[in-house]
């Protein structure tokens, strides 16, 4: 299973992005070899259609789940049709804790969209 968390920085040790599509960089965490890997967000300076383009990538990178800060309603419907599961974290944390939190099933489902879509 690989997880993909949303962070300011390319290590685990870095803090969780406030963003999900505009983030800087994903870390997936491969759980099967219990490795970290830092992805730099390309999708961050698209004009539009960032959160379809950051999930393509993560979609691209075998990712299972994806831990984010909020999402809008396009990136939603994105990571359900490549059928990635979405968990919320708590903003001003390290990915190492997110993850923690995540494997705790701490983390709310990620059902509805938490923010509008931009256009």
């Amino acid at each position: 299973m690989k997880i993909a968390i949303s962070s300011n920085g390319n290590t685990e040790q870095s803090t969780v992005s406030d963003r999900f599509a505009r983030a800087e960089y994903f870390i997936i965490y491969d759980h099967d070899t219990l490795k970290f890997n830092a992805v730099l967000n390309p999708a961050k300076n698209e004009g539009s259609g960032a959160g379809g383009k950051a999930v393509k990538i993560l979609a691209d990178l075998g990712v299972d789940v994806a831990l984010v800060p909020e999402l809008g309603p396009k990136a939603l419907d994105a990571l359900r049709a490549f059928e990635i599961k979405s968990y919320q974290y708590p903003r001003e944390k390290n990915v190492r804790e997110v993850l923690y939190m995540y494997f705790e099933k701490k983390l709310p489902d990620l059902l509805i969209s938490t923010v509008k879509g931009h256009h």
